[in-house]
């Protein structure tokens, strides 16, 4: 039985965000000039929202590691904000607890929020933690993920050289792609894989690499290059703590942008409810020695929302009716 908070079923009656049409994120030169990308958007974490880096271009171990060391301070900085600040509790069961919260910032047009759970394992945290990072585990925190390469492996200098760490003992740094059989055309996720084997830390962030040309609407960096795929943008990051020998608590933060026309208020259901929170039964599953993974279609998962929520109707909007999401469930029906 899922119980929603009643914050969240009031929210259920109030008209869809719609999502903006397709375009490319604009940033005044105000932005560029400052020292780092995140100033412009400072304070990163406010009373009403929460700031995410956007797809930044990597080419060298410098800009890998500047990236990553951000990445980590990002990170750290969603999974210690008070839940008492701006963030809503949309789940509540069996030790896991959901919440969400909107975006300023780079991705704040997408109208999707950012979403943060957590939970407790039945597993020592080193091993949690080793399997999470593996091949299998990185397919259990991602089920849709297809053709996966890895485009570049980076040597992570600033942690070599303040943290003392090793590259493959301590920590993996890599840009990797991957797809999703979407709907109508693929989408393509291409980001900046951060292991931090140390601090039990492992996130993934949609960036920009030469390797694989173009990049989403939400930059301007580079032009769209949409001839076979559409480029889609994702965010998770995870953090594992001990509570005992036996278990620990498992911190997630993620968000998720198709790059399609269906409406926000969809996408942030789906984040929540289908994406994020069943992780942690596959996870325990696995941790229990259950044989967890199978391909999951993205289509079918998406429509257990109706069943999972059964006073929202489906989203037949304009904008929606447009999306390559419906016309995908509309061609199959």
């Amino acid at each position: 039985m899922i119980r929603l908070t009643g914050v969240f079923v009031a929210s259920l009656g109030l008209a869809s965000a719609v999502r903006l049409p397709r375009r490319t994120v604009r940033h005044s030169m105000t932005l560029r000039a400052v020292a780092s990308p995140d100033e412009a958007w400072a304070p990163l974490s406010r009373s009403e929202s929460e700031y995410l880096i956007g797809e930044e271009m990597v080419t060298n171990d410098e800009e890998a590691s500047a990236l990553a060391d951000r990445c980590i301070d990002e990170a750290v900085r969603l999974f210690d904000a008070p839940a008492e600040d701006g963030w809503t509790t949309v789940f509540e069961e069996d030790g896991i607890q959901v919440e969400t919260k909107p975006l300023h910032g780079v991705y704040a047009d997408s109208g999707v929020h950012i979403v943060r759970g957590r939970g407790i394992i039945e597993a020592p945290a080193q091993k949690f933690y080793d399997w999470q990072v593996s091949r299998e585990g990185f397919q259990s925190i991602d089920e849709y993920l297809v053709n996966h390469r890895m485009v570049e492996k980076f040597q992570w200098k600033t942690a070599e050289e303040k943290l003392g760490y090793e590259a493959e003992k301590d920590y993996d740094l890599m840009m990797n792609r991957v797809e999703w059989k979407y709907p109508m055309k693929r989408r393509e996720f291409v980001a900046l894989d951060t292991v931090d084997r140390k601090r039990k830390i492992l996130i993934s962030k949609s960036a920009l690499h030469p390797g694989r040309p173009g990049g989403s609407r939400y930059q301007d960096e580079v032009p769209l290059d949409e001839k076979e795929f559409v480029r889609a943008v994702q965010y998770y990051a995870s953090r594992v703590t001990p509570i005992d020998e036996n278990t620990c608590n498992l911190e997630m933060v993620t968000w998720g942008e198709m790059c399609d026309s269906y409406s926000a208020f969809w996408v942030n259901l789906f984040n929540a409810h289908v994406f994020i929170t069943p992780k942690f039964q596959r996870f325990r599953e696995a941790m229990s020695g259950k044989e967890i993974w199978e391909e999951s279609k993205i289509v079918d998962n998406a429509w257990r929302i109706i069943k999972l929520l059964p006073s929202i109707k489906p989203d037949l909007s304009v904008f929606s009716l447009k999306s390559d999401f419906v016309k995908g469930k509309m061609k199959v029906e």
